[in-house]
């Protein structure tokens, strides 16, 4: 009875380990035949490895692609197209001629002061004129008799110096009204002085006060600004910047008005990089025609560029290494080679290959990380 246990037991245990070593070989055999043989970036699968039906192997085509970009903006005046205006001189408010909203046209009136800094500018102005009328006459009327034999050579220059020297002192009182937009035409003491608006829009801040003291140091108390074309100024990713071109359209939007977008096109691409935010300010024209987009409102920014011929891949045959991004191209039945590549990112499903790829190459577009 014994004898009969000790038999069945030793069968039992030569059954196991039969079983464990054939488990043993199968699991080497499976181990062997996965094992990759890499030489630099060349990578060879072996013919009956698992990682070949984890592979989606495609042909590179080319294509006309329209990539998008979304991003924040703000918006400002064009440059030129808003004016705050102040006096020129020290003085009283005595009249305002305009209000608030109102269309204005370049050179129009705005506001008329009282100021005696004006009135000395003034006087000045007018007596430099009036010197410079007088040497005139006497510099005529020592050419005349020195022409004819009268005068003496020498009054004639000193008559000349001293027009010239009148001349200066006039061009110089007239270059500092200049200055402050002063039109010299029908000058007189007797009134104030007018300020005009330097450019075409709408006055769109008046803190006028007729009676208020102004100084030279004020504030502006009229902005007028042209918004029928303003800039969106949109803050670009790094990674997109390489994607967006001069003239490339954009669509604009607001959360005051999300149903109502508004075109424009890239106007100036920055040359400069924000360390902290690695963005690149991107300046969009747009036409505002109804004022939907107004100075200092944050819009979001949809950058549409066309690419023609391009080769785009889905990021999932993008790989990264430190800060270079490859593919695996197939040179072989099983064999595959490692290859940068340059590329612009199209949000989370998209690559536009730069350069480091032909048409009609095979590559891995699926399953690369098994290769490496």
């Amino acid at each position: 009875m014994n004898s009969n246990y000790y038999t069945k037991g030793l069968l039992l245990s030569g059954l196991l380990l039969l079983i464990v070593s054939c488990g043993k070989k199968n699991t080497s055999e499976d181990a062997t035949a996965d094992q990759l043989t890499i030489t630099g970036d060349t990578v060879i699968v072996p013919e009956h490895s698992s990682v070949l039906s984890k592979l989606k192997v495609g042909i590179i085509t080319r294509q006309d692609y329209a990539s998008t970009c979304t991003t924040a903006g703000t918006v400002k005046p064009l440059a030129g197209h808003l004016a705050e205006i102040a006096s020129p001189f020290e003085g009283r408010i005595v009249r305002s001629r305009v209000k608030l909203g109102q269309p204005v046209t370049s050179g129009m009136p705005l506001f008329e002061i009282t100021s005696s800094a004006y009135f000395d500018a003034v006087k000045s102005f007018m007596q430099a004129k009036q010197t410079m009328l007088l040497n005139k006459t006497n510099y005529l009327r020592r050419k005349d008799l020195t022409n004819h034999g009268i005068g003496s050579q020498k009054e004639l220059e000193e008559a000349a110096s001293e027009y010239q020297s009148a001349v200066s002192d006039y061009e110089r009182a007239k270059a500092t009204l200049g200055i402050f937009h002063i039109s010299t035409k029908n000058l007189t003491m007797s009134r104030p002085l007018i300020i005009r608006s330097p450019i075409s829009g709408e006055v769109v801040k008046n803190d006028l006060v007729v009676g208020q003291y102004l100084k030279t140091d004020n504030e502006a108390v009229v902005t007028v600004a042209d918004l029928n074309k303003v800039w969106v100024v949109a803050q670009v990713k790094e990674n997109h910047i390489g994607e967006i071109s001069h003239q490339d359209n954009v669509t604009v939007t607001t959360e005051s008005n999300p149903e109502e977008p508004v075109q424009g096109v890239v106007d100036y691409i920055g040359k400069m990089m924000d360390e902290q935010t690695r963005s690149v300010e991107v300046y969009v024209v747009c036409n505002n025609h109804h004022h939907l987009l107004k100075p200092g409102m944050f819009v979001t920014a949809n950058f549409q560029h066309h690419h023609k011929n391009a080769i785009i891949l889905p990021s999932t045959a993008i790989l990264q290494q430190d800060d270079r991004s490859y593919v695996f191209v197939q040179t072989g039945k099983k064999q595959f080679v490692k290859r940068q590549v340059v590329v612009a990112s199209d949000g989370e499903k998209n690559q536009v290959v730069k350069s480091g790829l032909s048409s009609n190459e095979r590559i891995v577009f699926e399953g690369g990380i098994y290769l490496r």
